[in-house]
């Protein structure tokens, strides 16, 4: 193993090892809305095919990031692939202890299972083959999922979680919603994804995430956790 390879694979490790300290979404928390409600295969585009112009050019794309990609930007992109409100925040440095919002927790649960509800048909629908199937040279940085590349799930969850935290606490909206394209761009960083999954993710997320701000539940919901989330954070 090279000097770069055993540097990526300490930073997985490290990776790994905040993911396992780090509590996961409830696989039973109800969504708010589903692909009944807001059918993505009618509101994103194809994705590029396999062996398209657009499909070489963004396999290209990457193996240039690769190239440059630091040790930093690698581990931080791991860390990522958690797919929690809390490693959201915390990669913006705000770190916060579940324990202590219960009511923000269960709220946020939700709204990862409303990404799941919306985005799994769409995935299985299109089908799309992801990077490291299409060009074996590219080796992901974490375990590859069986599921399809477009769009991305954990993209599409970050532009929710952008959302609704700009709702929350509209102060800081500026900063969520860079956040949750950096939230994105991360399954790029660790070659699980194209950068056109992660487009596609952004009307995704944008279309969900209004239904999300439709829904009554979803409203009151946040309110109460609003009123938790901000005391916590010590914000008036």
């Amino acid at each position: 193993m090279n000097t770069i390879s055993r540097r990526f694979a300490i930073a997985l490790l490290a990776g790994s090892m905040i993911l396992s300290a780090t509590p996961s979404f409830a696989e039973d928390a109800k969504p708010f809305v589903t692909d009944s409600d807001v059918a993505l295969i009618d509101l994103i585009p194809m994705p590029p095919a396999k062996d398209s112009a657009t499909t070489v050019a963004e396999i290209a794309a990457y193996h240039a990031m690769e190239a440059t990609r630091t040790e930093e930007q690698a581990k931080f992109a791991i860390a990522d692939d958690d797919e929690t409100v809390f490693r959201f925040l915390d990669g913006m440095g705000m770190k916060l202890d579940p324990a202590n919002v219960p009511m923000t927790t269960k709220f946020f649960e939700r709204v990862a299972a409303t990404e799941g509800a919306t985005v799994d048909p769409a995935k299985k629908f299109f089908a799309r083959p992801r990077p490291p199937l299409v060009d074996p040279t590219i080796k992901p940085l974490i375990k590859l999922s069986s599921s399809g590349s477009y769009p991305s799930g954990h993209a599409t969850l970050g532009m929710l979680l952008g959302i609704t935290l700009s709702k929350m606490i509209p102060e800081k909206k500026d900063a969520f919603m860079a956040r949750a394209v950096q939230y994105g761009q991360s399954r790029f960083v660790v070659g699980v994804h194209y950068a056109s999954d992660l487009e596609a993710s952004k009307m995704a997320g944008s279309a969900v995430g209004n239904a999300m701000l439709h829904n009554s539940e979803f409203l009151k919901e946040m309110e109460a956790a609003k009123v938790e989330l901000r005391a916590a954070m010590g914000i008036s």
